[in-house]
């Protein structure tokens, strides 16, 4: 029992050192955290939260300094705001368009055919016209005779109103692709339009190679629009579809629908009528307008000759591929539509008939055909040779006036 009584007295005595000493260390580590503690609070608190402080706040002042600069200039920028004024250059070719547009006339033609079936239906197209002449009670209008021809209905529309205006036809020449239709100031008028604006002609002998140029008109039949470009080549003879033109070459967009309008100096001059454009893959930006020189006299002689004969027919010309197809002759001119109480139906002629000579000259072309039927005089008779169903017969046609409406 002693043994054991002495050995649990050692055990209590060593499991008390331990204690104390346990408990010293931690005295002692307690002491040195709290003297470290005490150190760093006063001099956190002293020296460095200050100018931490100071650091955060100058950031912060910083940050509100440059908001508040943003906002002080913008302010100063409201207070002192003006519209911002474009070039030079941009602000002319504005007042340009501002200028010509109105004078630019939308043009829808009705085109009546007839299939071999007797069957008839109408084909709807689109073109520009350049308002350049009035009187009393009319407007005339320049455009292409390809805009027109044929057509059985033609009708305006200015300042791209949705009121169709109804028009006559005062001339055409086919060689030339020009032509002249007029409305009544009334019908006009009676559209809502009161500010009947004329376009000027300008003289394109006086054009360079590099002059910009402004084209206007009815694109694609969706109302006017205007295109910039320069004067790519000056005045040149070019045949479009068989006919030889002088024209103007330009690079400003020249689409379907344009055809008939105004190509226009930096005057807001009128010196050119635009009428076609080379449509190829291989192509970019080369357009034709007739030049305002070649075009004014023909205008002005369409515009005095109302007395013209006019055979009272729609023709085109006979292709190989039709011939073929129809057995038809392989040169000639082809009746597509005779227009009632015209010569052509008072002579007996008829739709289908194939016309291979006028007067004794070989016909080989609808253009050719207009052409020869234009030289001649009203009343007077023509000669006109004809193959029906694969017979020959040769017809002599009495040339009345051309109607005012026929176009």
């Amino acid at each position: 029992m002693n043994n054991y009584d002495d050995q649990d007295k050692k055990t209590k005595k060593n499991y008390f050192a331990m204690f104390v000493s346990t408990a010293a260390k931690a005295i002692a580590f307690g002491a040195a955290v709290g003297f470290v503690f005490g150190f760093s609070v006063p001099f956190a608190s002293g020296y460095l939260v200050p100018k931490l402080q100071s650091k955060v706040d100058t950031s912060q002042q910083l940050s509100v300094t440059t908001i508040g600069d943003v906002k002080a200039d913008t302010a100063v920028a409201s207070d002192e705001a003006k519209p911002v004024s474009m070039d030079e250059a941009s602000a002319n070719t504005v007042e340009i368009i501002k200028k010509v547009k109105p004078s630019i006339v939308c043009i829808t033609s009705v085109t009546q055919s007839q299939t071999w079936f007797n069957q008839i239906y109408n084909t709807e197209g689109s073109g520009s016209g350049i308002m350049f002449y009035k009187d009393d009670s009319k407007v005339y209008i320049a455009t292409n005779n390809h805009v027109i021809n044929g057509a059985s209905k033609v009708s305006i529309s200015i300042n791209d109103s949705k009121e169709l205006i109804p028009a006559s036809l005062v001339g055409k020449d086919a060689n030339a692709d020009l032509a002249v239709i007029s409305v009544n100031i009334a019908d006009i008028t009676a559209a809502g339009i009161n500010n009947i604006q004329l376009a000027t002609f300008g003289n394109s002998d006086e054009l360079n190679v590099g002059e910009s140029v402004i084209a206007i008109g009815n694109a694609l039949g969706n109302g006017n629009t205007a295109t910039e470009g320069i004067i790519s080549a000056l005045p040149k003879e070019v045949t479009i579809q068989g006919r030889k033109l002088s024209v103007v070459q330009t690079d400003a967009a020249i689409n379907p629908g344009n055809s008939g309008g105004a190509l226009v100096n930096s005057k807001g001059q009128v010196i050119g009528i635009n009428t076609a454009k080379i449509a190829l893959e291989t192509v970019e930006g080369i357009g034709y307008s007739i030049t305002s020189n070649f075009a004014k006299p023909i205008i002005e002689q369409l515009m005095n000759s109302s007395d013209t004969p006019a055979l009272g027919v729609y023709v085109s010309t006979v292709t190989q591929e039709v011939a073929q197809k129809y057995g038809l002759p392989q040169a000639g001119v082809l009746i597509d539509q005779v227009i009632p109480g015209g010569s052509a139906e008072k002579a007996g002629l008829q739709a289908g008939d194939v016309v291979t000579s006028y007067n004794g000259t070989p016909m080989f072309d609808a253009d050719q055909l207009i052409s020869a039927v234009k030289a001649s005089k009203v009343n007077e008779n023509a000669s006109i040779t004809i193959v029906r169903s694969g017979q020959t017969k040769n017809v002599s046609v009495k040339l009345y006036k051309s109607a005012g409406s026929s176009f």
